[in-house]
């Protein structure tokens, strides 16, 4: 006798729906394992390309040229060094980083590659060749990263603010004045701790953002295109709003006072929430083996605005009986109030994954994070 069971009203028999093999399984799980182990060693090459393609990113926001009709009176044809400029003076929000410029730029370098960057990476010049031609994809897959190193170049490669600006004594530059006499009057009485040696973050120091411009040559994917290995990556999408929230202030970093010590202690915020230092951790607290008592300022933090949108793939990508795919888009900066519920736009952004609060953790089945994109 065949067993029976009663399922949804029914009975269904287990000889309809078989269990597959042992030796399909087994393959399953040797497939599952073999495409683990060669995206570890993929991150791990990729991993070691790092420094060589940190070096690039400062000498292509330095020395890249874009020949136009109107060259800047002060840097000429240097497109990246023009745009510092005018964010210095905070007349811009955002440099846009072309992708299109960073593969022009990948050309030249391959046909004749720095021997400087080179000898100071201790690196063969065919592999820093190597390194250049894996460059574009690098920055396609792993765009959180060199959006972080791109930053930096900037700031490494920052001018001397113009005289003679209307903003010039902004609330922002009497903070930054009075940071930097605190520093110095630390320094003389020889209380310097590791943080005040490092100095403010960079996103404290500067107003602007860092984004990428996609390609030409880049297509627009579907939504329901975008796999799991998707994550991390640039992504580029025909796409229509639905929803959008109010805009909201986010902290980026926070600024803490010692009572003990007079120290100002730092904290970059990079999620949605984060965990109020109790402790203060300068060496000069430590030394005397005292836990500081530290006071959060929110005036001398800097915070920013943000906002969230829904957006749902085009009604000419469903499939016929489909449901229409939906994704959250989160904007920052400028990018703020630029669109309305209704329009159809390309997105691009960067496909990431993002904790759940507790109280939505146990209504979604002990599920953690969901997906979302954080446009460029």
């Amino acid at each position: 006798l065949k067993l029976q069971i009663l399922h949804c009203g029914g009975i269904v028999d287990p000889s309809v729906f078989p269990r597959p093999p042992r030796k399909q399984v087994m393959a399953a799980n040797t497939m599952r394992e073999s495409v683990s182990r060669n995206n570890l060693v993929r991150a791990r090459e990729a991993a070691k390309r790092f420094p060589e393609l940190r070096a690039l990113c400062r000498k292509f926001i330095a020395n890249f040229e874009k020949r136009t009709d109107a060259p800047d009176p002060k840097f000429g044809y240097k497109k990246y060094k023009a745009l510092l400029q005018r964010a210095v003076n905070r007349q811009l929000e955002t440099i846009f980083v072309d992708l299109n410029d960073v593969e022009e730029f990948c050309k030249q370098e391959i046909l004749e590659p720095d021997e400087e960057i080179a000898d100071a990476k201790q690196i063969p010049r065919i592999q820093l060749q190597q390194s250049i031609e894996q460059w574009m994809s690098d920055i396609e897959t792993n765009t959180s990263r060199y959006v972080r190193y791109f930053y930096e170049a900037c700031d490494a490669e920052l001018p001397e603010r113009e005289s003679g600006l209307s903003n010039v004594g902004s609330a922002k530059d009497v903070i930054m004045k009075w940071r930097e006499r605190m520093a110095a009057a630390q320094s003389a009485s020889g209380g310097v701790d590791g943080a005040a040696a490092a100095g403010a973050p960079v996103r404290l120091k500067n107003d602007f953002d860092i984004r990428f411009l996609p390609r030409n040559s880049r297509k627009s994917m579907k939504l329901r295109e975008i796999t799991a290995s998707s994550v991390g990556s640039l992504v580029q999408l025909d796409c229509m709003v639905v929803r959008t929230t109010a805009v909201k202030p986010k902290v980026e970093v926070v600024t803490y006072h010692c009572e003990v010590c007079d120290a100002e202690i730092f904290m970059s915020v990079e999620s949605d929430r984060y965990t109020p230092m109790k402790e203060c951790p300068s060496q000069r607290c430590k030394d005397n083996k005292q836990s500081g008592k530290l006071r959060q300022n929110n005036r001398t933090s800097k915070f920013g605005k943000y906002q969230e949108m829904k957006v749902q793939e085009m009604s000419e990508h469903v499939p016929v009986g489909g449901v229409p795919r939906s994704i959250t888009v989160v904007m920052a900066g400028d990018l703020t109030r630029s669109v309305l519920p209704g329009d159809a736009i390309t997105l691009t952004g960067i496909y990431a994954p993002s904790t759940m609060p507790w109280f939505q953790q146990a209504r979604t089945s002990g599920t953690k994070q969901e997906m979302h994109v954080d446009a460029h």
